[in-house]
């Protein structure tokens, strides 16, 4: 990593800067999206119970990578307080330490998941009329969790240097190949023959592979700033310590995510099929609606990041509440259009009505508490490139299990308000939790770097 690229970002103007980390960023999270957004289009040809069958396998998928997307934030806070401190050395170091830790993590994991999942679908709500296309879908994704562990990390820790364009790239390779794919496995086009869901699955897992080999080859040939060697990867227990101690609370608050995830699952399937499957196509909206936060909030974690490993506090906070500011403006707009387009989007991914009416009053409804979830991304984000990931899991796991979930349940249950309940009470606890949040991190006691100032030994070669 050349000492220029540094420079860009500490020395930089804000809002530009941001701007240069950030788009990739979106671009490349959406690109993500269209992995399950083409699985939403194609399979939702095949009737809702296939739609359902995805939201409920997703759902368990999700909890299994907010374990691999709770540890990359690791990567992103040291190799970004690393690089602001210019301890090269060191950013490629953590690099080795997290992609060996995260492979051996993801190999375990969707082990585990291969021998439990079918019966933990069965539990969050896959009936006997769900069940065996969930599991079909489910099954070939976590047999491939090492793959997609290792593009998390890839991503990562380039992010940390503020390579934010090559994993875009990848993304866009990987996507436009899923995009053919997904049509010609599903049904059987020429002479593939017809998987049904598991040919949506198979689609992924074969672009992930894909972008599992560039994102090695790029980092074991220092050709994007990284450059690991073998031995990067033998184990440096204070690194490895030091990884836990960041990436573990990341690591609940994610998994506590979608363990909320799969409780809001479980409500929602309670008022049926058709709502469960509204649901599920609406949250692939919302994940888009997500995108500008997601990418701002990445971005401004390493911002973040850089400043405080160069002992610049005061301009780690200013990029926190000009990022904020920016944020709330651009959901705004983007919750305004859903009141106007939330039919047709629905309407685009399923046919059926009550389908179409459910998902559009979600949408029309809960648009407007990603405006306040869109700014917490961004606090979030502050508090990851700052290496607090056990405050930011607070914060997370406060607004979700604190708020939402009971929420949600009482408004639906208590208050006879139905399935509308749910999406109020989602409105609802989106907006509590953000100003619990907000006036901590006001108060300023998280703008503290988490690395030392002066550089240990390395990692040698033997």
């Amino acid at each position: 990593m050349k000492g220029s690229q540094q420079e860009d970002i500490i020395n930089k103007p804000i809002l530009p800067t941001l701007f240069k980390l950030s788009w990739p960023i979106m671009v490349g999270e959406s690109m993500q999206l269209m992995y399950n957004l083409a699985d939403t289009f194609w399979v939702g040809r095949l009737g809702a119970e296939f739609l359902a069958a995805i939201t409920v396998s997703f759902t368990l998928i999700f909890l299994i990578f907010s374990i691999g997307i709770g540890f990359s934030i690791a990567g992103i806070a040291l190799v970004s307080q690393y690089e602001g401190a210019k301890q090269h050395d060191k950013a490629n170091l953590v690099a080795g330490q997290i992609l060996v830790f995260a492979i051996m993590f993801s190999v375990v994991a969707g082990t585990i998941g291969l021998i439990f999942g079918e019966s933990l679908l069965s539990l969050i709500g896959a009936d006997k009329e769900i069940l065996p296309h969930a599991w079909s879908y489910f099954r070939i994704i976590v047999a491939g969790m090492p793959l997609i562990f290792i593009y998390f990390i890839f991503s990562a820790v380039l992010q940390g240097i503020g390579d934010t364009k090559t994993p875009m790239y990848i993304k866009l390779i990987a996507v436009g190949t899923n995009v053919i794919l997904d049509p010609i496995l599903i049904f059987g086009w020429s002479i593939f023959p017809e998987l049904g869901i598991a040919g949506a699955a198979t689609a992924t897992l074969i672009t992930r592979f894909l972008a599992a080999v560039i994102g090695i080859h790029i980092l074991f040939t220092g050709r994007k700033g990284l450059h690991l060697h073998y031995y990067h990867l033998k184990p440096n227990w204070k690194m490895i310590k030091k990884i836990i101690k960041i990436g573990f609370p990341a690591a609940v608050g994610d998994s506590g995510l979608a363990i909320a995830i799969t409780f809001m699952t479980s409500i929602v399937a309670g008022f049926g099929t058709i709502t469960l499957a509204a649901y599920g196509v609406a949250n692939r909206i919302t994940s888009v609606l997500r995108m500008p936060a997601m990418g701002l909030g990445r971005a401004t974690g390493v911002i973040v990041g850089q400043h405080l490993g160069a002992d610049q506090p005061e301009e780690a906070e200013k990029v926190s509440w000009m990022s904020s500011g920016i944020i709330l403006a651009i959901m705004l707009s983007l919750s305004f259009l859903m009141l106007l387009l939330a039919p047709w989007l629905i309407g685009f991914f399923a046919d059926e009505p009550e389908v179409i009416n459910v998902g559009a009053n979600y949408l029309r409804i809960v648009s407007f508490a990603f405006s306040f979830l869109g700014v917490q991304i961004i606090l979030s984000g502050s508090l990851s490139g700052a290496g607090k990931t056990v405050q930011q899991t607070f914060f997370r796991l406060l607004t979700l299990w604190g708020f939402q979930l009971p929420m949600a349940y009482s408004f639906a249950y208590f208050l006879n308000m139905g399935e509308n309940g749910i999406w109020w009470g989602i409105f609802t606890a989106k907006l509590l939790g953000l100003l619990i949040m907000a006036i901590w991190f006001k108060k300023g006691t998280w703008k503290s770097k988490v690395i030392e100032d002066q550089a240990v030994p390395d990692q040698v070669p033997s």
